[in-house]
């Protein structure tokens, strides 16, 4: 886990610096790249099938390795224009991309054969890590957060029409969202953050 934090970290501070040096805000390019990651989510929601239809895991391996080189291409497209040597990006994304790979993957066959318990396991999850968060929320939520959720389609009202999280809510949960999932608290958070 320390590695992934650490590549990730890497890479944020490769490119927000980058965007620094160009005269542009890392939030900005963010923002005005936003829409390029909703259509990349677009694309990628046609592969994967609904729920009732889960591929299995050697399928969902093949999906989640397309998905995640898909999702590199465009990165890679954003952060180049940036000036970030391509070479230097591939060299953290392809370990960070075998590590999601495999997360993804497992949390895939977890959902597909025990959804309870990957619901309780990711509830649990989110509670260990709120009261380290609690102190720094603002400045998280700010700088983090909220263009993630946003990103993600969880708005203050709601989830964003159109959005990921309506996408996700039609496709794995319909109109009743169960109380307590972790639809449900991204979607909290979402219109918290609003307040803040």
């Amino acid at each position: 886990m320390a590695n992934v934090t650490a590549t990730v970290t890497v890479l944020h501070k490769v490119c927000s610096g980058a965007a620094e040096d160009s005269g542009v805000s890392f939030q900005t390019i963010i923002e005005e790249h936003g829409d390029i990651f909703v259509d990349l989510f677009g694309e990628l929601m046609k592969m994967f099938p609904p729920p009732d239809e889960a591929p299995g895991h050697d399928n969902r391996t093949i999906m989640i390795s397309a998905a995640l080189d898909r999702f590199e291409e465009v990165f890679l497209q954003v952060a180049t224009k940036l000036g970030v040597s391509e070479e230097l990006l591939k060299s953290h994304s392809s370990s960070l991309k075998f590590v999601v790979q495999h997360v993804a993957v497992t949390i895939g066959d977890l959902v597909e054969q025990h959804p309870d318990i990957a619901n309780t396991l990711l509830l649990v999850v989110v509670a260990e890590l709120l009261p380290f968060l609690l102190p720094e929320v603002g400045v998280l939520f700010e700088g983090l957060l909220r263009p993630l959720l946003r990103l993600l389609g969880f708005g203050p009202l709601g989830p964003i029409k159109g959005g990921i999280a309506a996408w996700l809510q039609r496709w794995i949960f319909g109109p009743t969202i169960p109380g307590g999932s972790w639809f449900a608290v991204l979607q909290r958070l979402a219109m918290i953050g609003a307040k803040l």
